[in-house]
């Protein structure tokens, strides 16, 4: 597993938000995290691995899925 403070850029995370009607700051609630990061996340930008597993957990997704593009399985 990568270091905790590693980036990874998550491509499937504005799908996965829409798919289950969330805005980025319900979601961002959800996850503890700041909306801000969620608006960089689906900008394409890196985001920390901790961030990812956040948001991954709030999405019932695996952080793997929100690194792959296009909907989510």
């Amino acid at each position: 597993m990568p270091a905790p403070t590693s980036h990874h850029r998550v491509p499937g995370l504005q799908h996965a938000r829409v798919a289950r009607y969330l805005t980025q700051r319900a979601l961002a609630e959800k996850a503890g995290i700041a909306t801000s990061t969620v608006a960089r996340g689906e900008q394409g930008y890196p985001i920390s691995l901790i961030a990812a597993q956040k948001l991954a957990d709030a999405l019932d997704v695996t952080v793997q899925q929100l690194r792959e593009e296009g909907p989510l399985s």
